[in-house]
């Protein structure tokens, strides 16, 4: 666990792909999963096509096994995690899962809230596998507060050692998060957290969840998502901007540019813009920081995380505190020094 306690987990492949009909380009994706390896911030990597494994309409590319190999492949520090849905999802992809077990942490079987015994079959399929299982309780919000934690615990009776508080329509409020993952409290499992951004509460719930204690929390690099899309991944790293390092924020500008060839025409807030806001910093100053920067031999980015670090309006304020701290060049090829969970 590297932010604030909870295990971040990248949405940006699997519900990513709603964006692209689950369609991807295979060296595409393994470029992009391969940079996503390498955030020191994120646990684990959701895979597959958006409805999961299983899914024939519309048919994903490329197909299921090879999907599940690229992206193994191209991991060597994050943690897999996929969604299973029954009657999408059955024997043959639990066999697939179990091919590839040492790369994952995690499986989610997710269901209807109000129906939490349709996760009893995929359940009891993968109490074999040597991973951490979630019943992941889709559209939460169709059930109470208590009802939900009642539908968690017919899960953990049949094999399931997580649960997961789902927004699915992206309606919830930080008070709605702090009811639902207040009423696990009492159920004996982690609870994790999966939020939309329908009407622009994505972030203030992501943090809310993890307030409230919430092991697990879902996020996606530029907000990419089915709907209005997830809670955006730089927003939340800039929320908790200790927890992340001046090279996760470097790496985060060059998956920009890989984003826009994945899922061309899609994107949400860019890194620049997350820390010129941390910062209180205005974009018209951004020439100027450059050319500071050359006369520093420090990155554009570095300087700009270091204004957002030290409250820097201005590039006068970034230069007199940058000097007075000796702040020392860090290289910008450096690679994090990671952990399996």
């Amino acid at each position: 666990m590297t932010l604030a306690g909870a295990t971040v987990v990248e949405e940006v492949v699997r519900d990513g792909s709603y964006v692209s009909d689950f369609q991807f380009d295979p060296p595409k994706l393994a470029a992009l999963v391969d940079r996503i390896d390498d955030l020191s911030f994120v646990d684990l990597l959701d895979v597959g096509p958006g409805t999961g494994f299983g899914t024939t309409n519309p048919d994903p590319h490329p197909p299921d096994g090879e999907h599940l190999r690229i992206v193994s492949k191209a991991v060597s520090d994050t943690g897999l995690t996929t969604l299973m849905l029954p009657g999408v999802a059955g024997p043959g992809e639990v066999d697939l899962v179990a091919a590839y077990e040492s790369s994952f942490d995690l499986v989610r079987v997710g269901v209807d809230a109000d129906d939490p015994l349709a996760a009893r079959p995929l359940l009891r399929e993968l109490a074999d596998l040597d991973v951490r299982v979630s019943l992941n309780l889709l559209k939460t919000y169709l059930v109470s507060p208590t009802e939900a934690a009642d539908a968690a615990r017919v899960g953990i009776e049949h094999g399931a050692d997580t649960v997961y508080v789902v927004d699915s329509a992206g309606g919830f409020t930080p008070a709605d998060v702090e009811s639902y993952v207040g009423a696990m409290a009492d159920v004996d499992a982690a609870v994790g957290y999966h939020g939309h951004d329908n009407i622009g509460f994505g972030l203030a719930n992501a943090q809310r969840a993890i307030d409230c204690g919430a092991s697990y929390v879902d996020v996606s690099l530029q907000g990419l998502g089915r709907s209005a899309g997830n809670t955006q991944t730089e927003l939340l790293a800039g929320r908790y901007l200790s927890d992340v390092s001046r090279a996760d924020w470097r790496r985060l500008r060059e998956i920009e540019g890989l984003l826009e060839d994945v899922y061309p025409d899609a994107s949400g807030v860019a890194v620049d813009d997350v820390l010129y806001g941390l910062a209180d910093f205005h974009s018209s100053f951004s020439d100027q920081l450059r050319a500071l920067a050359a006369e520093y031999d420090a990155s554009f980015v570095d300087l700009l995380v270091f204004a957002a670090e030290h409250d820097c309006a201005t590039v006068d304020d970034v230069r007199s505190t940058y000097e007075a701290t000796a702040e020392p060049t860090k290289p910008a090829t450096d690679r994090p020094e990671r952990r399996r969970n």
